[in-house]
């Protein structure tokens, strides 16, 4: 079953720009013709330099904004119906860059139970939801803490269990891990990939982190607002010239096998991982 599908979608938004000293209102096209479709269960990864539209694609699966010209449906719903947004929004979740702005009590439980209480759960119902979303991130026994005294990657770990309290089929990441410290990241990553494995919710992440895209079971990149590439990561990533040609890196294991084969070093050009080309040097080294 697809959880998102996004069919010829653009969008377009007016900028005031200043043209020989007037300000001018210019149309500007920030997705061009968009065409995704995301099955139940899998973990996507967007990519794209600043300003290529992928947190704009992000906000259309949360009905933030609708499309100008075609059409998505998150869950089956259309996201331009407006009597179907909090169905929409409770079916997929959004987890933003900074947790600072996504947590609104002064105490973990009551942060968490947000979302819970505006949909009109049931007290008893809402203690149980807040306690299964807490051992889902890792973080059970902190019903009792002060947010503002959380680490980063703990921030953004409640952040998504408050999510997880509306029991969402999807959540969507805009760059989650951006503002994070390394091991804020590797906690963050850790538990997006553990909800998709564990308890099949589809995870769509936006991040110019190659290394977290390289995790994902398929990638899209988009510039300029139109998907230029798709694929598995290997698949997307062995192009390093295209995504150096659109602003981007590759991670850096697939980089040196770039480079050892401009050098006619006999190397597979999909490495992705350490251990990857590890094996591959041995190979290398058991022929001569």
């Amino acid at each position: 079953m697809k959880i998102v599908r996004a069919e010829n979608v653009s969008y377009e938004y007016t900028k005031v720009v200043e043209i020989q000293g007037e300000n001018v209102e210019r149309k500007l096209m920030a997705l061009d013709n968009i065409n995704i479709d995301i099955e139940e269960g899998s973990f996507i990864a967007v990519l794209g330099h600043n300003g290529s539209g992928k947190s704009t694609f992000a906000k259309h699966i949360n009905a933030l904004i609708t499309p100008s010209s075609g059409t998505v449906w998150v869950d089956g719903y259309d996201t331009k119906d407006d009597e179907q947004v909090w169905n929409i929004r409770q079916s997929a979740g959004m987890v933003f860059q900074n947790p600072d702005n996504q947590l609104v009590a002064t105490i973990v439980e009551e942060d968490i139970a947000f979302g819970p209480e505006n949909l009109g759960v049931e007290p008893a119902e809402i203690r149980k939801r807040v306690d299964s979303a807490l051992q889902m991130v890792g973080m059970d026994g902190y019903q009792k803490n002060e947010p503002s005294k959380l680490s980063g990657g703990q921030k953004q770990r409640i952040a998504i269990a408050g999510i997880l309290a509306m029991q969402p089929k999807c959540i969507v990441f805009d760059e989650p891990t951006a503002m994070l410290d390394p091991a804020g990241r590797k906690d963050v990553m850790e538990t997006a990939h553990r909800l998709n494995k564990e308890n099949g919710i589809t995870i769509i992440l936006i991040t110019h982190y190659m290394d977290e895209a390289a995790t994902a079971d398929k990638v899209y990149v988009i510039d300029d607002g139109k998907i230029v590439l798709s694929g598995v990561p290997k698949e997307v990533f062995s192009q390093v010239d295209k995504m150096k040609g659109f602003g981007l890196d590759v991670p850096q294991v697939t980089e040196t096998a770039y480079n050892l084969r401009k050098l006619g070093i006999d190397i597979p050009k999909d490495i992705l991982t350490v251990d990857e080309m590890v094996g591959a040097i041995c190979r290398l080294k058991s022929n001569i």
